[in-house]
């Protein structure tokens, strides 16, 4: 039998967050840096990296239902979203380590075969991690508040490792990485214990259920599919940011690292912005304006060149801004599908239903390298030719519009409001 825990404390709420600040450490050298790391500084080529990099999120995507489906059914007593979040952290730090520290004349396997053990490592924190957040808090708007709390401890994170990297900017780009993931790997061990030591379970699960696709669930696929096209449509340019700033913009390491600051303190400051307004109107509804938001803002970047520093930190700004809504509302949507699944389908299977979540991450970023990066090599980037500079223009700018406007098609009239949410809740109490 399922048992609801009582909305959860401040005190809890941010302890649970902590662990999202160090887990975004290694987010900008992971998903932005590695791919421009391994294909130019380690000299393994762009489009060999972009290949490399899909493959692994496509065996990353295969493990993500089962270690959902394992986490679902771990005995209580053992933790069962605390005792995987503890072994991903074990595996996760050495292949960090190992990534950003390569020895000379490393080739295409060393590349896989830690990337994998990363990659794994990522799933087997970030399910259960997600899916704790859903059981310590079942209430409609603490729960977005607590997705908030985590998001901005991530956020906060990231803006930390921004810091870094301009204290950092004038040592070599390697040197540089070297430092970012051994910090990453000391802060994260004290964080962790904490979290995990102080922070309760929520509600347990006993009931066992079989290995499926939840196909039959519509308003779950409904929120994934905007979310895997809202996370193509931010993977694309997140890819090519060192790209564009170098040559489209010509910026300097340090002014790169400064646009990243101010994009990510932006989206720090949105949240409260966003999670005011989610408690006004419907939660769809507000990310969707948000979406909307960054495709006006982004329509701007087509007409920036050499030297448009200040026009592209004001875009960085105004879209770190929607950023914060990406981040903290769509989490708590699929929160509220996980109930609607356990009503509906009288299922237990919420760490199931994040691993599809987490899988539509992982592809869309997977996606975003393996679309970007060919093509640009295609049309020879290096060259710095006019065509290959359009190519890069559209896909940092051009597809990344097109992918929002779907994601808010799909979510306008999303059917599970606040008043639905909270007679679902009501009906699943009775059951107790």
């Amino acid at each position: 039998m399922s048992v609801y825990s009582k909305s959860s404390t401040t005190t809890h709420k941010a302890l649970y967050a902590l662990p999202a600040f160090v887990l975004a450490f290694p987010t900008i050298p992971v998903f932005v840096l590695l791919p421009s790391f391994y294909g130019e500084t380690v000299g393994l080529g762009l489009a060999t990296v972009g290949s490399v990099l899909l493959l692994l999120r496509l065996f990353d995507v295969i493990s993500d239902p089962l270690l959902g489906w394992i986490s679902d059914h771990i005995p209580a007593r053992f933790g069962k979203r605390k005792l995987p979040i503890a072994i991903g952290g074990l595996i996760g730090a050495p292949a960090l380590i190992a990534l950003f520290t390569p020895p000379d004349g490393v080739g295409v396997a060393y590349l896989f075969t830690w990337g994998l053990l990363l990659y794994l490592a990522w799933t087997a924190i970030q399910i259960p991690y997600l899916s704790w957040a859903a059981e310590l808090e079942p209430n409609y708007h603490e729960r977005t508040r607590l997705n908030g709390f985590r998001e901005g401890a991530g956020l906060v994170g990231i803006l930390a490792i921004g810091g870094l990297g301009i204290v950092l900017s004038h040592y070599e780009e390697s040197t540089r990485l070297s430092y970012t993931v051994w910090i990453t790997v000391c802060i994260g061990f004290l964080v962790f214990t904490l979290s995990l030591w102080q922070v309760p379970e929520g509600r347990t699960v006993q009931k066992i259920e079989k290995f499926s696709f939840p196909s039959n669930n519509k308003v779950f696929l409904r929120v994934l599919s905007a979310w895997f096209l809202n996370g193509l449509a931010n993977g694309l340019p997140a890819v090519c940011l060192p790209l564009f700033l170098t040559y489209i913009l010509g910026a300097t390491e340090e002014t790169k690292a400064n646009l990243l600051f101010v994009y990510f303190l932006f989206a720090i400051l949105g949240i409260p912005l966003w999670l005011s307004l989610a408690k006004r109107f419907s939660k769809h509804k507000v990310w969707c304006i948000s979406m909307l938001g960054a495709c006006v803002v982004f329509a701007g970047v087509p007409f920036l060149g050499i030297g448009d520093v200040i026009a592209f930190g004001i875009i960085c700004a105004l879209t770190g801004l929607a950023l914060g809504s990406d981040l903290s509302l769509p989490p708590s949507i699929q929160a509220d599908c996980a109930d609607w699944d356990r009503f509906r389908f009288n299922k237990e299977r919420l760490a199931t239903l994040f691993s599809y979540w987490s899988m539509a991450t992982k592809l869309a970023l997977g996606l975003a390298v393996g679309i970007a990066f060919p093509i640009l090599d295609l049309f020879d980037l290096s060259s710095g030719s006019p065509a290959s500079k359009t190519a890069l223009m559209v896909i940092y700018a051009g597809l990344p519009i097109v992918l929002k406007i779907g994601a808010v098609l799909l979510m306008w009239g999303f059917p599970l409001t606040h008043n639905k949410h909270r007679a679902v809740q009501h009906a699943l109490e009775k059951r107790i």
